[in-house]
């Protein structure tokens, strides 16, 4: 036997139908505006090496007469160490500041990083870099405090490594040198992996070497986006 509803009890029927349907739809798009998608790098384990700077002797040289080069600091940041400060001390210095710097910029990011020490795993990006300046004869050399170079400013080669490849390189010793006091060896880059080359001064404010910072985690979360899954491996 089939019963019938009432004309009214029909109407009823469908209007809490439609409610309950309206309710569903919008309370899935409020979930969806507020859980948005995680960004790239999510997941990934980054790490940040040391970046690498020499030093040698007690005091630095005096440097070659050279072309005055204006500062770029800007006004009212500090300078990150203090210019009568030990050479190793300002190496250190340099060094440390840019690792803080480089994980504070990355942790604003919502990604994932901790200082590179002990065993780093096989899977995840390792960020690596080295403090070069260019000789008289324009090759590429390891930098170092203490020598008297007369370049005002420094060079930062860093490069994006795959934990997967661990054996990759960032740079290799030329096979000809030539020792010279204010310099360190002369140096081979792997153009091979993602590699960026910045400028700075040789003690360049506090602000700069952020603004730097956050150029690198831009790189990185721009490599991630495009090959995320391969450092997840």
């Amino acid at each position: 036997m089939v019963s019938i509803l009432p004309a009214h009890a029909t109407t009823q029927f469908r209007t809490a139908f439609l409610t309950l349907l309206l309710a569903g739809l919008w309370g899935g798009r409020a979930a969806a505006q507020t859980n948005p998608p995680e960004s790239a790098g999510h997941g990934v384990a980054i790490w940040v090496g040391d970046f690498e700077l020499d030093s040698i002797g007690a005091k630095p040289k005096p440097p070659a007469p050279t072309a005055e080069v204006p500062q770029k600091q800007i006004p009212g940041s500090p300078p990150v160490y203090n210019d009568a400060d030990a050479p190793s001390a300002q190496a250190r210095r340099l060094t440390e500041f840019f690792t803080a710097s480089l994980l504070q910029a990355l942790s604003k990011k919502g990604l994932s990083a901790a200082r590179a020490e002990g065993n780093k795993g096989t899977a995840g990006a390792l960020i690596r870099g080295i403090f070069a300046e260019p000789d008289m004869r324009n090759r590429i050399r390891r930098a170092q405090f203490g020598g008297g170079s007369p370049n005002p400013r420094f060079f930062l080669y860093v490069g994006i490594f795959n934990l997967a490849r661990q054996e990759q390189a960032l740079y290799q010793l030329a096979p000809t040198q030539s020792p010279n006091d204010r310099y360190g060896p002369v140096i081979t880059l792997n153009t091979y992996i993602p590699l960026a080359k910045y400028e700075l001064d040789k003690n360049p404010s506090e602000e700069e070497v952020k603004k730097i910072c956050d150029q690198i985690v831009a790189s990185l979360v721009s490599l991630l986006e495009k090959n995320a899954n391969a450092f997840a491996q």
